[in-house]
């Protein structure tokens, strides 16, 4: 069998901020087979069990502890994947672990740490970390709580995000070459305002992934004369084999979560007049 690789340059590889690597095209031959949507369906689960009820202290240091990890992992132009797996990982944590605030930082930087190593060609350093936190964190800290958060998770690091599920939905919808780039964007965008919100954490990646997906097609207005928002779920669903009932759920909630962060009617009026 020949093997053929096929790579190209990533846009952002001119950034001073970061060094990008060169990227392997997406394997088809990977992504249209039926075992691998098998396999991420037997090993996904949510962030959260069903039935936890976080304080509502909890909901307001996790929703400020998020904004700030996306900031750094933005800056730094991670993965996309690693700012979910990061809030997987502090998810499984807080849930079960009571965590005093001023140790809220420390936590953030650590499970930053450890999903850029798995999702990141280049990792953060811990040094860098501790920079964004002016220095309130110290490199020991993160290497000590580091050994701490792995032995609470049992080592199982590889968990799967909804990301993972993005290649498979996406061939199964007739896009254009560039349609599909844009629907990638936004859902990729979409993915991380959903790790923001505590809500999404008790939907599995699959559900969340349908649900982005089915935004980002709607709100771009593509495919408007093929599906409504309802049908395209139903064949996202059908793709994957998850629930309907909890798919439309996680449907609701992210478009209500999208609309709250986009301005109102009038606000956009005062946004567009120039000055």
């Amino acid at each position: 069998m020949d093997l053929f690789c096929h790579e190209h340059v990533d846009p952002d590889s001119s950034s001073p901020i970061k060094y990008r690597p060169i990227r392997a095209f997406r394997d088809a031959v990977l992504t249209r087979d039926s075992r691998v949507c098998q396999n991420l369906l037997s090993s996904e689960r949510p962030s959260i069990k069903p039935g936890t009820e976080p304080t509502d202290e909890q909901r307001y240091v996790r929703r400020i502890l998020t904004g700030w990890m996306l900031q750094v992992c933005e800056d730094q132009k991670c993965e996309e994947e690693v700012f979910p797996l990061a809030v997987h990982y502090l998810d499984r944590y807080m849930s079960q672990n009571a965590v005093r605030r001023c140790r809220l930082q420390l936590l953030g930087c650590v499970c930053m740490f450890l999903a850029s190593k798995l999702r990141e060609s280049v990792p953060l350093s811990a040094a860098k970390l501790c920079v964004y936190t002016d220095h309130a964190v110290t490199v020991p800290e993160i290497l000590q709580c580091e050994v701490v958060l792995v032995s609470f998770l049992d080592w199982d690091l590889a968990s799967v995000l909804p990301s993972d599920f993005l290649e498979p939905l996406l061939q199964s919808l007739p896009l254009s070459c560039e349609d599909l780039a844009s629907v990638r964007r936004h859902t990729f965008s979409y993915i991380a305002l959903s790790s923001t919100e505590l809500k999404f954490s008790v939907f599995p990646p699959s559900a969340v992934a349908c649900s982005c997906v089915t935004a980002a097609v709607t709100r771009l207005n593509v495919l408007k004369d093929m599906f409504s928002p309802d049908g395209l779920l139903q064949l996202l669903r059908d793709v994957l084999d998850v629930d309907m009932a909890s798919l439309r759920s996680c449907f609701s909630s992210l478009e209500e979560t999208i609309d709250q962060m986009l301005p109102s009617p009038s606000e956009q009026q005062v946004q567009d007049v120039p000055l």
